[in-house]
Protein backbone atom coordinates (compact mmCIF):
# COMPACT_ATOMS: atom_id res chain seq x y z
CA UNK A 1 0.00 0.00 0.00
CA UNK A 2 1.40 3.62 -0.77
CA UNK A 3 2.14 5.47 2.40
CA UNK A 4 -0.54 8.21 2.87
CA UNK A 5 1.08 11.56 5.05
CA UNK A 6 0.72 12.05 8.64
CA UNK A 7 -2.14 13.88 8.27
CA UNK A 8 -4.00 11.74 6.21
CA UNK A 9 -3.16 8.60 8.31
CA UNK A 10 -4.65 10.56 11.60
CA UNK A 11 -7.69 11.77 9.50
CA UNK A 12 -8.32 7.90 8.64
CA UNK A 13 -7.71 7.00 12.04
CA UNK A 14 -10.73 9.84 13.47
CA UNK A 15 -13.29 8.44 11.29
CA UNK A 16 -13.04 5.17 11.87
CA UNK A 17 -12.73 6.62 15.96
CA UNK A 18 -16.09 8.24 15.27
CA UNK A 19 -17.50 5.16 13.06
CA UNK A 20 -19.97 7.58 11.51
CA UNK A 21 -21.33 9.22 14.82
CA UNK A 22 -19.65 12.53 13.71
CA UNK A 23 -19.19 14.83 11.00
CA UNK A 24 -16.00 15.76 8.89
CA UNK A 25 -16.67 19.43 10.28
CA UNK A 26 -17.03 17.48 14.09
CA UNK A 27 -13.10 16.30 12.81
CA UNK A 28 -12.05 19.67 11.23
CA UNK A 29 -13.01 21.45 14.44
CA UNK A 30 -11.08 18.68 16.73
CA UNK A 31 -8.07 19.18 14.75
CA UNK A 32 -8.62 22.63 15.00
CA UNK A 33 -8.83 22.76 18.27
CA UNK A 34 -12.34 24.51 18.76
CA UNK A 35 -13.10 25.73 22.01
CA UNK A 36 -16.20 24.47 22.51
CA UNK A 37 -17.75 21.79 24.62
CA UNK A 38 -19.10 19.51 22.17
CA UNK A 39 -15.88 19.24 20.96
CA UNK A 40 -14.22 18.83 24.35
CA UNK A 41 -16.13 16.20 25.26
CA UNK A 42 -16.21 14.14 21.98
CA UNK A 43 -12.55 14.20 22.27
CA UNK A 44 -13.04 12.66 25.41
CA UNK A 45 -15.71 10.38 24.90
CA UNK A 46 -13.80 9.27 21.60
CA UNK A 47 -10.52 8.83 23.61
CA UNK A 48 -8.41 11.33 20.68
CA UNK A 49 -7.70 14.19 23.21
CA UNK A 50 -4.19 13.81 21.57
CA UNK A 51 -4.96 15.47 18.03
CA UNK A 52 -7.36 18.17 19.94
CA UNK A 53 -5.63 21.53 18.37
CA UNK A 54 -2.79 19.49 16.46
CA UNK A 55 -3.57 21.38 13.24
CA UNK A 56 -4.76 25.19 14.19
CA UNK A 57 -4.11 26.63 10.77
CA UNK A 58 -5.92 23.39 8.80
CA UNK A 59 -8.72 25.20 6.79
CA UNK A 60 -12.06 23.29 5.44
CA UNK A 61 -11.33 23.30 1.90
CA UNK A 62 -8.00 21.56 2.99
CA UNK A 63 -9.79 19.30 4.72
CA UNK A 64 -12.21 17.82 2.42
CA UNK A 65 -9.38 17.93 -0.60
CA UNK A 66 -8.50 14.97 1.87
CA UNK A 67 -11.53 13.80 2.31
CA UNK A 68 -11.88 13.37 -1.34
CA UNK A 69 -8.87 12.39 -1.85
CA UNK A 70 -9.08 8.94 0.55
CA UNK A 71 -12.69 8.63 -0.81
CA UNK A 72 -11.27 8.73 -4.74
CA UNK A 73 -8.61 5.56 -3.45
CA UNK A 74 -11.21 3.69 -2.00
CA UNK A 75 -10.54 4.54 1.41
CA UNK A 76 -13.41 5.85 2.55
CA UNK A 77 -17.23 5.61 1.91
CA UNK A 78 -19.74 8.43 2.89
CA UNK A 79 -22.39 6.87 5.37
CA UNK A 80 -26.29 6.98 5.35
CA UNK A 81 -25.89 10.12 7.57
CA UNK A 82 -25.12 13.42 5.83
CA UNK A 83 -21.50 14.74 5.57
CA UNK A 84 -20.31 11.52 7.41
CA UNK A 85 -18.05 8.99 6.28
CA UNK A 86 -16.80 5.24 7.72
CA UNK A 87 -13.44 3.44 6.50
CA UNK A 88 -14.07 0.82 3.51
CA UNK A 89 -12.14 -2.49 3.68
CA UNK A 90 -8.90 -1.04 2.13
CA UNK A 91 -9.13 2.20 4.48
CA UNK A 92 -9.38 -0.44 7.53
CA UNK A 93 -6.46 -2.59 6.18
CA UNK A 94 -4.68 0.40 6.41
CA UNK A 95 -5.01 1.49 9.99
CA UNK A 96 -4.33 -2.28 10.75
CA UNK A 97 -2.00 -3.16 8.78
CA UNK A 98 0.41 0.10 8.60
CA UNK A 99 2.57 1.77 11.10
CA UNK A 100 1.09 4.41 11.73
CA UNK A 101 3.26 6.98 11.57
CA UNK A 102 1.89 9.06 14.74
CA UNK A 103 1.83 6.53 16.85
CA UNK A 104 5.63 7.09 17.26
CA UNK A 105 5.11 10.60 18.60
CA UNK A 106 3.79 9.22 22.38
CA UNK A 107 4.50 13.09 23.97
CA UNK A 108 1.70 14.79 21.88
CA UNK A 109 -1.55 15.71 24.19
CA UNK A 110 -3.23 18.09 22.37
CA UNK A 111 -6.57 18.44 24.92
CA UNK A 112 -3.59 19.30 27.84
CA UNK A 113 -1.26 21.06 25.89
CA UNK A 114 -1.97 23.06 22.63
CA UNK A 115 -3.43 26.52 24.22
CA UNK A 116 -0.12 26.16 26.68
CA UNK A 117 2.51 25.20 23.84
CA UNK A 118 2.18 28.60 21.87
CA UNK A 119 2.73 31.06 24.92
CA UNK A 120 5.47 28.59 26.43
CA UNK A 121 7.16 28.75 22.65
CA UNK A 122 6.49 32.38 22.62
CA UNK A 123 8.48 32.87 26.22
CA UNK A 124 10.97 30.73 25.48
CA UNK A 125 12.22 31.46 22.00
CA UNK A 126 12.41 35.57 23.11
CA UNK A 127 14.00 34.74 26.11
CA UNK A 128 17.03 32.08 24.73
CA UNK A 129 17.56 35.24 22.32
CA UNK A 130 17.21 37.72 24.81
CA UNK A 131 19.76 35.78 27.28
CA UNK A 132 22.21 34.96 24.34
CA UNK A 133 22.39 38.50 23.63
CA UNK A 134 22.78 39.88 26.80
CA UNK A 135 25.56 37.26 27.17
CA UNK A 136 27.68 38.52 24.59
CA UNK A 137 26.74 42.14 25.54
CA UNK A 138 24.97 43.03 22.90
CA UNK A 139 21.61 45.36 23.93
CA UNK A 140 20.16 46.07 20.54
CA UNK A 141 18.50 43.14 17.97
CA UNK A 142 15.33 42.14 16.48
CA UNK A 143 13.16 40.50 18.73
CA UNK A 144 11.94 37.16 17.10
CA UNK A 145 8.86 37.92 18.60
CA UNK A 146 6.75 41.08 18.69
CA UNK A 147 3.99 40.34 20.93
CA UNK A 148 4.09 43.25 23.51
CA UNK A 149 2.51 40.76 26.64
CA UNK A 150 5.57 38.56 25.66
CA UNK A 151 7.84 41.27 25.55
CA UNK A 152 7.22 42.34 28.51
CA UNK A 153 6.45 39.13 30.33
CA UNK A 154 10.21 38.37 29.26
CA UNK A 155 11.32 42.03 30.26
CA UNK A 156 9.83 41.07 34.00
CA UNK A 157 11.10 38.06 34.32
CA UNK A 158 15.09 39.56 33.79
CA UNK A 159 14.41 42.86 35.94
CA UNK A 160 12.81 40.64 38.44
CA UNK A 161 15.95 37.80 39.03
CA UNK A 162 17.59 39.87 41.24
CA UNK A 163 20.84 38.43 40.64
CA UNK A 164 23.86 39.35 38.63
CA UNK A 165 23.60 38.50 34.52
CA UNK A 166 26.00 35.71 34.91
CA UNK A 167 23.75 34.42 37.62
CA UNK A 168 20.63 34.54 35.18
CA UNK A 169 21.83 32.76 32.76
CA UNK A 170 23.35 30.25 34.24
CA UNK A 171 19.83 29.56 35.98
CA UNK A 172 18.50 29.35 32.88
CA UNK A 173 21.06 27.21 31.32
CA UNK A 174 21.39 24.48 34.34
CA UNK A 175 17.53 24.05 33.97
CA UNK A 176 17.46 24.18 30.34
CA UNK A 177 20.47 21.73 29.78
CA UNK A 178 18.79 19.34 32.18
CA UNK A 179 15.07 19.14 30.40
CA UNK A 180 17.01 18.09 27.15
CA UNK A 181 18.92 15.86 28.36
CA UNK A 182 15.33 13.57 28.56
CA UNK A 183 14.88 13.84 25.24
CA UNK A 184 16.91 11.89 22.91
CA UNK A 185 19.88 13.48 20.77
CA UNK A 186 17.95 14.33 17.67
CA UNK A 187 14.97 15.60 19.16
CA UNK A 188 17.32 18.39 21.51
CA UNK A 189 19.33 19.30 18.31
CA UNK A 190 16.20 20.05 16.60
CA UNK A 191 14.82 21.83 19.37
CA UNK A 192 17.83 24.10 19.69
CA UNK A 193 18.20 24.65 15.70
CA UNK A 194 15.05 26.50 15.62
CA UNK A 195 16.07 28.95 18.53
CA UNK A 196 17.64 32.43 17.63
CA UNK A 197 20.65 33.61 19.23
CA UNK A 198 23.25 35.92 18.95
CA UNK A 199 23.86 37.01 15.39
CA UNK A 200 21.96 33.88 14.56
CA UNK A 201 18.38 33.22 13.46
CA UNK A 202 16.68 29.72 14.23
CA UNK A 203 15.74 27.51 11.16
CA UNK A 204 12.42 27.45 10.03
CA UNK A 205 10.25 24.35 9.31
CA UNK A 206 11.31 24.62 6.18
CA UNK A 207 15.02 24.55 6.52
CA UNK A 208 14.77 21.92 9.30
CA UNK A 209 13.02 19.87 6.92
CA UNK A 210 15.67 20.58 3.60
CA UNK A 211 18.40 19.38 5.77
CA UNK A 212 17.03 16.60 7.44
CA UNK A 213 15.56 15.43 4.09
CA UNK A 214 12.10 14.94 5.81
CA UNK A 215 8.55 16.49 4.89
CA UNK A 216 7.86 19.90 6.00
CA UNK A 217 4.62 17.94 8.03
CA UNK A 218 6.94 15.80 9.58
CA UNK A 219 9.10 18.05 11.10
CA UNK A 220 6.39 20.18 12.25
CA UNK A 221 4.77 16.67 14.18
CA UNK A 222 8.28 15.80 15.87
CA UNK A 223 8.51 20.15 16.34
CA UNK A 224 4.95 20.19 18.78
CA UNK A 225 6.13 16.27 19.86
CA UNK A 226 9.10 17.41 21.56
CA UNK A 227 7.59 20.75 22.56
CA UNK A 228 4.64 18.97 24.75
CA UNK A 229 7.66 16.12 26.06
CA UNK A 230 9.21 19.65 27.76
CA UNK A 231 6.07 20.68 28.87
CA UNK A 232 5.43 17.59 30.63
CA UNK A 233 8.81 17.56 32.16
CA UNK A 234 7.94 20.61 33.25
CA UNK A 235 4.76 20.41 34.83
CA UNK A 236 4.94 17.28 36.73
CA UNK A 237 8.65 18.36 38.17
CA UNK A 238 8.25 21.66 39.09
CA UNK A 239 10.86 21.21 42.06
CA UNK A 240 13.31 20.39 39.14
CA UNK A 241 13.36 22.62 37.03
CA UNK A 242 12.81 26.38 39.24
CA UNK A 243 13.62 28.79 36.86
CA UNK A 244 12.26 26.75 33.77
CA UNK A 245 9.15 26.18 35.02
CA UNK A 246 8.08 29.72 34.88
CA UNK A 247 7.48 29.87 31.21
CA UNK A 248 4.28 27.70 32.05
CA UNK A 249 2.92 29.57 35.20
CA UNK A 250 -0.60 31.18 34.46
CA UNK A 251 -1.38 28.87 31.53
CA UNK A 252 -4.46 26.78 31.54
CA UNK A 253 -4.67 23.49 29.84
CA UNK A 254 -8.06 23.13 27.60
CA UNK A 255 -9.63 20.23 29.45
CA UNK A 256 -11.90 22.82 30.72
CA UNK A 257 -13.13 25.94 29.01
CA UNK A 258 -12.72 29.10 31.48
CA UNK A 259 -16.93 29.16 31.72
CA UNK A 260 -17.14 25.73 33.20
CA UNK A 261 -14.51 26.85 35.48
CA UNK A 262 -17.19 28.97 36.56
CA UNK A 263 -19.90 27.07 37.01
CA UNK A 264 -18.17 24.56 39.02
CA UNK A 265 -16.71 27.12 41.52
CA UNK A 266 -20.72 27.78 41.98
CA UNK A 267 -21.31 24.07 42.11
CA UNK A 268 -18.64 23.50 44.93
CA UNK A 269 -20.65 26.31 46.71
CA UNK A 270 -23.70 24.17 47.00
CA UNK A 271 -25.63 26.11 44.01
CA UNK A 272 -28.18 23.68 41.79
CA UNK A 273 -27.49 23.73 38.16
CA UNK A 274 -31.35 25.71 37.91
CA UNK A 275 -29.49 28.15 40.68
CA UNK A 276 -26.58 28.01 38.77
CA UNK A 277 -28.21 28.78 35.43
CA UNK A 278 -30.34 32.06 36.97
CA UNK A 279 -27.15 33.76 38.10
CA UNK A 280 -25.53 33.30 34.87
CA UNK A 281 -28.13 34.04 32.70
CA UNK A 282 -27.65 30.99 30.81
CA UNK A 283 -29.78 27.94 29.31
CA UNK A 284 -30.14 25.14 31.87
CA UNK A 285 -28.58 23.17 28.86
CA UNK A 286 -25.50 25.48 28.74
CA UNK A 287 -24.95 24.86 32.41
CA UNK A 288 -25.34 21.05 31.75
CA UNK A 289 -23.00 21.75 28.88
CA UNK A 290 -20.32 22.42 31.46
CA UNK A 291 -21.30 19.71 34.44
CA UNK A 292 -20.18 17.33 31.70
CA UNK A 293 -17.33 19.30 31.27
CA UNK A 294 -16.83 18.71 35.21
CA UNK A 295 -17.43 15.10 35.07
CA UNK A 296 -14.26 14.99 32.28
CA UNK A 297 -11.67 16.58 34.17
CA UNK A 298 -12.17 15.56 37.53
CA UNK A 299 -12.52 11.73 38.35
CA UNK A 300 -13.68 12.62 41.45
CA UNK A 301 -16.31 15.11 40.29
CA UNK A 302 -19.94 14.31 42.51
CA UNK A 303 -22.17 13.14 39.94
CA UNK A 304 -25.26 11.75 42.31
CA UNK A 305 -27.12 15.07 42.28
CA UNK A 306 -27.73 14.34 38.77
CA UNK A 307 -28.12 10.51 38.15
CA UNK A 308 -28.43 7.47 40.57
CA UNK A 309 -26.29 4.51 40.53
CA UNK A 310 -29.07 2.17 39.15
CA UNK A 311 -29.42 4.84 36.46
CA UNK A 312 -25.78 4.73 35.64
CA UNK A 313 -25.09 0.97 36.00
CA UNK A 314 -28.32 1.12 33.06
CA UNK A 315 -26.99 3.72 30.74
CA UNK A 316 -23.55 2.37 31.13
CA UNK A 317 -24.09 -1.26 30.10
CA UNK A 318 -26.17 -0.43 27.38
CA UNK A 319 -23.84 1.72 26.06
CA UNK A 320 -21.25 -1.36 25.88
CA UNK A 321 -23.87 -3.68 24.78
CA UNK A 322 -24.77 -1.21 21.55
CA UNK A 323 -21.33 -0.19 21.20
CA UNK A 324 -21.82 3.47 20.32
CA UNK A 325 -22.27 6.87 21.99
CA UNK A 326 -25.05 8.21 19.96
CA UNK A 327 -27.17 10.21 22.12
CA UNK A 328 -30.43 9.26 20.55
CA UNK A 329 -29.86 5.51 20.12
CA UNK A 330 -29.40 5.44 23.95
CA UNK A 331 -32.31 7.25 24.80
CA UNK A 332 -34.71 5.08 22.93
CA UNK A 333 -33.01 1.70 23.57
CA UNK A 334 -34.16 2.67 27.34
CA UNK A 335 -37.52 3.65 26.15
CA UNK A 336 -36.86 7.08 27.08
CA UNK A 337 -36.70 6.71 30.71
CA UNK A 338 -33.76 8.29 31.38
CA UNK A 339 -32.72 12.02 29.86
CA UNK A 340 -29.63 12.96 27.43
CA UNK A 341 -28.01 14.33 30.26
CA UNK A 342 -27.96 11.73 32.58
CA UNK A 343 -26.12 9.78 29.45
CA UNK A 344 -23.52 12.35 28.78
CA UNK A 345 -22.95 12.18 32.68
CA UNK A 346 -22.50 8.47 32.53
CA UNK A 347 -19.93 8.27 28.98
CA UNK A 348 -17.74 11.21 30.65
CA UNK A 349 -17.60 9.11 33.92
CA UNK A 350 -17.12 5.97 31.99
CA UNK A 351 -14.57 7.41 29.35
CA UNK A 352 -13.76 5.86 25.98
CA UNK A 353 -14.87 2.41 25.00
CA UNK A 354 -12.12 1.25 23.38
CA UNK A 355 -8.99 1.78 25.50
CA UNK A 356 -5.50 3.87 24.46
CA UNK A 357 -5.37 4.81 20.95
Amino acid sequence: MFKRSILEEIILFLIHRYNGERTVQGILYLLKGKQSAQIIQDSHFYNVTSFFGLFPFLTQQTMQNIINGLENIGYIKISEHKNTYLLNKNGLAYIENQNLQFKEFTFINGLRFSSIQKIFWKRFSLFFQTISNLNMNQKYFRAVNQDYDIQEWVKNVILNFGGKKTELVNCFYEDLHKALMNLSDDDALLFVKRLSGANAYGMTLEQTASENNESVETIYIKSINILHQILTILIENKLDYPFLSKFVQGEKSTNITNTSIETKRLFTEGKTIQEIASIRNLKLSTIEDHIVECVLSDELFPIEQFITPIQYSLIKNKIIELNTRKLKMIKEALLNEVSYFQIRITLARMGDLHGPK
